[in-house]
């Protein structure tokens, strides 16, 4: 009886993200019965490109933006159920998982380190701490789920333990190490991951990576204030990812980019049939989206829906982030808002703008996806320096 009630208890703990119920107005992102504490059992995996800064002034946000996502969809393609919480940061990943996935996901995850060293020539950092840890030194992390289709949901996060977690990795503990990994490993690690879409460019004048956050007892409160302001400032159309503006990509730099993910230490009679599996998939897309047909039960157009749909620009990490698409004088509007707000002592905030967003799909089949967001010319990370600029010169608020 004993036994069976630990089994019983371990399953439900395996299943809590699973059968958390979405919810679907971001605007309740802070709303308390929404979250669930996660459970002791779990783990935490933080992934981040060392460097990324530099790699970013060297013009290769687009790499980083894919190996970001590559920590991903490695994870995703070992767990026995991808009903899992992650969020995409631009540079890197957090990532929960149930203890029991540790030993299956481990490959995957040397493999991206692999990945990082062999196809970008960049260094990465993955650590791996235990929620259990966390809550020992008297930290929580709670999550929602936001479901933006009735396909697809993305993980909010909040609670102060992921911020602790990324202290502990960067100081040099719970790292994990590259290993050798097997040739099938890293063949089948990085299925999916997809890079076949031109940047969106920015109809309104500037496409806006925004990260809020808040300080004090008052912090949901804050969350609140800053959602309601910012969507009384833009218009309706500030959606970053729109119809009228994806378009499939046939940059050769980005299909190289795919295809060295994808090919990674494989045989050059493998690469020579992936990349034209690549060419062909691109050009079918193409054609489809430009003629409106459809292909057997495929239909491009619906897929646009879906990818318009199921595009993450609003999340929430122990942070808030956003990319949304918005005119000079949006931008102005909203840059004075949270410079009051920060003089107040209510939040630190970083901004970057530029004039388009780059796209990173999630492809596992054509109804089965979802896609990454990120501001153009570095996006997350380079409105992360201006907010840790902000953090190491705080201001005391004015009365």
């Amino acid at each position: 009886m004993t036994e069976f009630a630990v089994a019983s208890d371990r399953n439900e703990s395996q299943l809590f993200y699973k059968r958390l119920a979405p919810f679907t107005a971001f605007g309740e992102l802070m709303d308390d019965r929404h979250y669930r504490q996660v459970p002791d059992d779990w783990m935490v995996v933080l992934t981040d490109i060392k460097g990324s800064t530099q790699a970013i002034a060297d013009n290769r946000y687009k790499d980083v933006n894919l190996l970001g996502a590559a920590s991903i969809v490695a994870v995703l393609n070992r767990t026995s159920d991808r009903s899992i919480p992650f969020v995409f940061g631009g540079d890197g990943a957090t990532i929960l998982v149930h203890q029991s996935e540790l030993e299956r996901i481990a490959p995957a995850l040397q493999a991206t380190l692999r990945l990082a060293r062999e196809a970008f020539r960049f260094e990465m950092r993955i650590g791996v701490v235990p929620v259990s840890e966390l809550s020992a030194q008297g930290f929580q992390i709670e999550v929602a789920k936001f479901g933006v289709s009735n396909k697809a949901s993305f993980a909010m996060i909040r609670g102060g333990g992921v911020s602790a977690a990324e202290k502990i990795v960067k100081s040099g503990l719970n790292l994990i190490e590259e290993e050798f990994t097997s040739i099938e490993a890293r063949e089948s690690a990085f299925e999916g991951l997809s890079c076949r879409w031109n940047p969106v460019r920015s109809r309104r004048g500037e496409m806006v990576s925004l990260l809020i956050l808040a300080k004090g007892e008052n912090a949901k409160k804050t969350y609140r204030d800053v959602l309601e302001r910012i969507d009384s400032i833009l218009s309706s159309d500030s959606q970053a990812v729109s119809l009228e503006k994806i378009e499939p990509g046939l940059r050769l730099s980005n299909l190289k980019r795919e295809f060295d993910i994808q090919t990674v230490g494989q045989s050059l009679a493998r690469k020579l049939k992936r990349i034209m599996s690549i060419a062909i998939e691109v050009v079918t897309m193409r054609v489809l989206i430009m003629t409106g047909w459809s292909m057997g039960t495929f239909s491009a157009e619906k897929y646009a829906l879906e990818m318009v749909e199921q595009s993450n620009s609003k999340k929430f990490d122990d942070m808030l982030r956003m990319i949304r698409d918005c005119s000079r004088e949006e931008y102005r509007q909203i840059e004075e808002f949270l410079n009051a707000e920060r003089k107040a002592g209510r939040l630190n905030y970083g901004l970057h703008a530029s004039n388009e967003a780059m796209v990173t799909c999630l492809v596992f089949n054509l109804d089965d996806h979802i896609h990454f967001v990120d501001g153009g010319d570095g996006g997350y990370a380079l409105a992360a320096k201006r907010l840790k600029e902000q953090l190491a010169t705080s201001i005391e608020a004015e009365p």
